[in-house]
């Protein structure tokens, strides 16, 4: 019985694919039917995907499913009318079309008078399935896209509604079976819209222009950048600085722009005060490693773009944006203007590079004493430095870096920054490294007048550096004085006596507040010393010399007195008037003031070191009661 039924719904079938596709009564074929290789069509799907793209490919099949099975529609139409049969039958001649072993609807409900349907089944061995698995492996989407087209064409045809088949599940996901539901668009209820798209014809042609006009904006785009890289370039071949470049894209673009280092300094800025600059508040700044637009407020933003240095972000470029937003050839525009500031930089680290070690090498000359005057003033020349009067010199180092190459990495960083401190604020110096540390020789200055504001300026930079470097730990050693270049080897050395004796809770030491001290670490060098000694107390010492040290004697007695006129003027048996006149020369002859607690306590000290060594013959008994007469100087 079953065999029975079998056999005529093969030859029903057969009936109708021979009525669809067989020759007519006048002989003729009714649709002509051509036979493609599943494996054909695989391949051709392969390269349809390589070409196009899977979205592109994926309406293309859609379409081409449609095409056919509207085709097929319209035959049953033709020969058997609008009935629901004709809706079951569909599935049917498809399966002998090839496209998939078997089908099964497991419901079928549908009113042609409401142009409803509501169709669920399935079909085994789809070649779409088969194909994509053998080429590509298992998907993780549906992959049936001719027969999902096949089927909504179809369908749509017979019922005069839009019909939308949709697998749910699928052989070339891994699945059994690839299981499908078709509704109209409007039983849907909104599931299957984004499908809709794929259905257009003309969504190839759109997609086509909407790629011609894109890439014509892309070219135009990358014209209207490249001839602004170019003149940017330019810039840089005529030396020009980055406030230069930063002038010339504000003119281009018409929008405020400034450049930022990483700790927030501004660097160069066109279109916008610095003052606006800072109170422009950017949340995440130092965080940006791409470009990005940033929204400061409701209405403004910025759009900035790192600059990198040796693969080190180093700055920010940055373009300011009023009651608007940056479009792609913004983007484009400041990451070029990127490019050419980092070829400035690299640029200004090498001239800089090349100058401190023209510029160290001739420090250390100096240092080194074995330049004439007559040289050096013609070095100084011709590197553009103005070596007058007064000089002095700080010798610093800091105290954290665990290696010889990481010290000598972060000196280089730091002498850089240093170097652009004094340019900004017009301080004459020469900086170089020697032994490790950063050493400045400052001379022609206002703050050299004296040593405190030597101090002051000492201390200022110490705070400037800080801010760069708050976890470190710096010491400085300042040396004293001097208004001739034949003592900047001694300036050298009190500036390292200095460094030696700062420490962690007095990290700015000066040579003049030593006294006593700084001989002692520098009685391995006997000719620092003696320059040490000429320098305090030569004048006097050749005045007194030829007067048998009177003054000497009187200047001894005074401070080992703790400063006291009556008591120095009782020992010498001098009246008070007398004394002070001499004691008025003695300060004359030294340039300072003997009553001054620190002065008496150091000159006190070297005439002791005199007396000691013999250079000054005094006699210390001096024929007087110096019981109880000890110096009281703090």
């Amino acid at each position: 019985m079953k065999s029975e039924n079998m056999g005529t719904e093969q030859l029903e079938l057969n009936q109708v694919y021979n009525n669809l596709y067989g020759k007519n009564l006048d002989g003729f074929q009714n649709e002509r039917v051509i036979t493609i290789p599943a494996n054909a069509i695989g391949r051709l799907s392969k390269e349809l995907i390589e070409t196009m793209g899977v979205e592109r490919t994926k309406g293309f099949l859609l379409r081409y499913g449609w095409n056919c099975g509207v085709s097929d529609a319209l035959n049953m139409i033709d020969i058997y009318g609008v009935k629901e049969e004709t809706v079951a039958l569909g599935p049917k001649i498809h399966s002998l079309h090839g496209y998939q072993e078997d089908n099964q609807i497991e419901k079928l409900e549908v009113d042609f008078i409401k142009g409803t349907l509501n169709l669920e089944g399935f079909w085994t061995n789809s070649y779409e399935a088969l194909e994509h698995i053998k080429l590509f492996g298992v998907s993780n989407q549906p992959v049936c896209h001719t027969l999902t087209g096949l089927a909504s064409g179809y369908l749509s045809t017979i019922l005069g509604e839009k019909v939308i088949l949709k697998e749910i599940e699928c052989q070339g996901m891994g699945h059994k079976y690839c299981r499908v539901v078709c509704r109209t668009v409007k039983e849907w209820n909104g599931e299957v819209d984004h499908e809709l798209r794929y259905y257009e014809m003309e969504s190839l042609i759109h997609e086509l222009n909407q790629t011609y006009e894109q890439l014509k904006n892309e070219r135009d785009n990358l014209n209207k950048s490249f001839s602004i890289h170019e003149k940017l370039m330019k810039e840089i071949h005529r030396d020009n600085s980055l406030s230069s470049q930063l002038k010339l894209l504000n003119q281009i673009t018409k929008r405020p722009a400034f450049i930022k280092d990483v700790d927030d300094n501004v660097l160069a800025v066109a279109g916008i005060s610095e003052d606006d600059i800072f109170s422009i508040k950017i949340p995440g700044f130092i965080k940006v490693n791409k470009t990005e637009f940033i929204q400061t407020n409701d209405d403004n933003g910025i759009l900035i773009t790192p600059i990198y240095l040796n693969q080190k972000i180093v700055a920010f470029y940055s373009l300011f944006y009023e009651k608007t937003k940056p479009q792609e050839l913004d983007k484009m525009i400041i990451e070029r203007a990127s490019l050419t500031s980092s070829l400035s930089l690299l640029n200004e680290r090498i001239r800089f590079q090349s100058e401190q070690r023209v510029k160290g090498s001739f420090l250390e000359d100096i240092l080194s004493g074995t330049m004439k005057i007559e040289e050096i003033t013609k070095r100084a020349y011709y590197l553009g430095l103005k070596l007058n009067p007064s000089y002095s010199i700080i010798a610093f180092k800091s105290k954290d870096q665990s290696s010889l190459i990481e010290e000598l990495e972060f000196n280089e960083e730091l002498m850089n920054h240093i170097d652009r401190y004094f340019k900004d604020h017009k301080i004459n110096v020469l900086i170089g490294q020697k032994s490790e540390n950063i050493i400045i020789l400052l001379s022609g200055n206002q703050l050299l007048k004296n040593q405190r504001s030597n101090q002051l300026l000492c201390k200022k930079l110490y705070n400037h550096i800080l801010i760069k470097y708050p976890k470190n730990r710096f010491e400085f050693g300042i040396s004293s004085i001097s208004n001739t270049l034949d003592d900047i080897g001694q300036l050298y050395e009190e500036s390292l006596v200095s460094l030696k004796i700062a420490n962690k809770s007095r990290n700015i030491v000066s040579y003049d507040a030593l006294g006593i001290e700084g001989i002692l670490f520098q009685m391995n060098n006997q000719k620092n010393v003696q320059k040490l000694i000429r320098k305090k107390m030569g004048k006097l010492m050749e005045e007194d010399k030829l007067k048998n040290w009177e003054l000497m004697k009187t200047l001894y007695i005074y401070l080992n007195t703790g400063c006291n006129v009556l008591k120095t003027a009782r020992l010498m048996n001098f009246s008070v008037s007398g004394l002070r006149y001499r004691l008025d020369r003695i300060n004359e002859i030294l340039e300072t003031d003997i009553k001054k607690p620190s002065i008496s306590y150091q000159i006190f000290m070297v005439l002791q070191f005199l007396i000691l060594s013999g250079e000054v013959d005094i006699d210390i008994e001096m024929d007087m009661d110096m019981e109880g007469e000890e110096l009281d100087i703090e």
